[in-house]
């Protein structure tokens, strides 16, 4: 696509912040390679405006979907009529697609990302022992495709110690061979380590978590789209794990999600994810 038009479909993504979002830098590339004729615009909604501007946005008619960052994965389930089946298992969604009679339908695509995100290193989370630090809405998509992949055994830390246990009890019940328990914030003894809280976002943010030496682990993943390099990836990178940012989990999902948006179009770069380390 040269340019916008009147005839130009829309595309969101809604988060607050909104600044560190990477979605448009992947997305508007492979819609132009396909000769879509959308665009992906980012919409910084203040939280405490969010149930207020949501139907606004939902009544644009030239609006065909939303991307949902943070901190509305949860919230942004009551404008959904009906619910995807990852969506339904963990209780949040980051994507909404505009049906035909003009209601709303939620889905959740992090855990797919994450998976993309470590297909892009050469690392198969099967049998694996994975640490995940954060139980919210990406959290919470993560650990489901994690066991559903087949992981082992799964430790889940959040500051909300109930939280991560009832995120375990969910894992638990839609893969009951995955060992999943609330589990202290300690890399030894896991394979991989998934940090999906947004700490790493601000320049002075340092660690999620004291978190131990990292050089026992064989991959580290961190969410945060922004910075393309944060302090935990620098970390586990000079203790030798193989990192992926943010923008890998991002592109991970991006055709999946796209598909969803009824775009059905293959990758911009013939194929190849970036990986920002």
């Amino acid at each position: 696509m040269d340019r916008i038009t009147g005839r130009t479909r829309l595309l969101g993504i809604v988060g607050d912040p909104i600044a560190q979002v990477g979605s448009p830098a992947i997305c508007n590339p492979h819609l132009a390679a396909a000769g879509i004729d959308a665009v992906l615009i980012p919409f910084h909604v203040p939280a405490a405006r969010f149930e207020a501007v949501l139907p606004g946005l939902l009544g644009l008619a030239n609006l065909d979907g939303l991307l949902i960052t943070i901190p509305f994965k949860t919230r942004v389930l009551a404008y959904a009529a009906r619910l995807g089946p990852v969506a339904q298992a963990v209780g949040a969604a980051n994507a909404l697609r505009r049906e035909a009679d003009g209601s709303w339908t939620a889905e959740m695509f992090d855990g797919a990302g994450l998976l993309g995100a470590l297909a892009g290193l050469g690392i198969d989370p099967a049998g694996r022992a994975v640490l995940l630090l954060g139980a919210g809405g990406a959290g919470a998509a993560i650990a489901v495709s994690l066991a559903r992949a087949g992981v082992a055994r799964l430790g889940i830390h959040d500051l909300d110690a109930a939280r991560a246990a009832a995120l375990a009890a969910r894992v638990m019940r839609h893969a009951p061979g995955c060992a999943a328990e609330r589990a202290a914030p300690i890399a030894a003894g896991y394979d991989l380590l998934i940090n999906a809280t947004p700490v790493g976002m601000a320049a002075s943010d340092r660690l999620p978590a004291a978190l131990g030496p990292l050089a026992g682990l064989q991959g580290v993943v961190d969410i945060v789209p922004y910075p393309p390099i944060t302090r935990l990836m620098e970390e586990a990178g000079a203790a030798g794990c193989r990192v992926a940012g943010g923008q890998a989990m991002i592109a991970g999902q991006a055709d999946a999600v796209l598909r969803f948006f009824g775009m059905p179009i293959g990758p911009a770069d013939g194929g190849a994810t970036p990986h920002p380390v």
